[in-house]
C-alpha cells in the first residue's frame, strides 16, 4: 500500500475552506457552566425551529458531550426548548423523565441507568433536573430508540404488566406469560436476542396469548 497523497497542499485556499473562514464563529470555552453568549449567534442559524438535531459523528469524544451540554443549556435557558430525545429506549425513558421532573431522590439515577448503556446522558439528565427545580415549565425527557436497543420485550411489556394487575387482574395469566415468553430471548441488544429467538419453539413465534402460555410452561401448542 501507498499513502494517499492530497492534491491540494496543505495551506492551500479551497472553496469550502474560505466559506469556513468567513462563517465560523469561534467559541470561548468549553466549560458547561460558563455563560453563554458565545453561542448567541446560533439564534441566526435556529430561526424559528422548533426540533433541532444535536449529533456526532463519534461515541467516547470528551469534547463533543462538553459541547452538547453547553448546547442544551443554551437551547432551554436562552430558546425555550422544552424537551430533550435521546437515543434512548422510549419505554426506559418514562421513569427516567419523571425523574428529571423531580420524582425520586438525586441518587436514584444509577438504578434508572443500570441496564442502559447511557453514552453522554448522565449529565445532560443531571442538569434537567436541576433547571426543573426552579423552571416554570419543566423539561421533558423522551427516549426515541425501540426498547433495550431492539433487545427486548420486558421494558415495554413491564409497565403494561404493572397497568393490568391493577385494572384487570383476569388479565395475570397472559400477562406472565408474555413476559415469560420476552424473558427467554432478552439481550442486552438485537444483536444478543436475535440469536436467542430461535431457540423458543416455532409455535411460540406468534403474539397469542395461547402460545405465549405454551412457551413459558414448555408444553408446546
Amino acid at each position: 500500500m501507498t499513502p494517499a497523497t492530497d492534491p491540494t497542499p496543505f495551506g492551500t485556499p479551497t472553496p469550502f475552506g474560505d466559506w469556513l473562514r468567513a462563517h465560523a464563529v469561534p467559541l470561548d470555552h468549553l466549560d458547561p457552566a460558563a455563560p453563554l453568549d458565545d453561542l448567541e449567534p446560533l439564534r441566526g442559524v435556529l430561526g424559528d425551529a422548533r426540533v433541532v438535531a444535536v449529533g456526532e459523528h463519534s461515541h467516547f469524544i470528551e469534547e463533543f458531550g462538553t459541547l452538547r451540554r453547553r448546547l442544551l443549556r443554551f437551547l432551554v435557558e436562552r430558546c425555550g426548548f422544552t424537551v430533550l430525545a435521546f437515543e434512548y429506549g422510549f419505554c426506559e425513558a418514562l421513569p427516567l423523565d419523571a425523574w428529571v421532573r423531580g420524582e425520586g431522590a438525586d441518587d436514584d439515577l444509577a438504578a434508572l441507568l443500570a441496564t442502559a448503556v447511557p453514552i453522554g446522558l448522565r449529565e445532560p439528565v443531571r442538569y434537567l433536573r436541576r433547571h426543573n427545580r426552579t423552571a416554570a415549565t419543566p423539561v421533558r425527557f423522551a427516549g426515541t430508540d425501540v426498547p433495550a436497543a431492539g433487545g427486548s420485550l420486558l421494558p415495554a411489556l413491564a409497565p403494561v404488566a404493572d397497568h393490568l394487575r391493577r385494572t384487570d387482574p383476569e388479565a395475570l395469566p397472559a400477562v406472565r406469560a408474555a413476559l415469560a415468553l420476552a424473558a427467554s430471548f432478552a439481550g442486552d441488544s438485537a444483536a444478543t436476542a436475535a440469536p436467542a429467538w430461535p431457540g423458543c419453539p416455532p409455535p411460540t413465534r406468534t403474539p397469542s396469548p395461547r402460545s405465549w402460555r405454551a412457551c413459558a410452561s414448555g408444553s408446546g401448542p
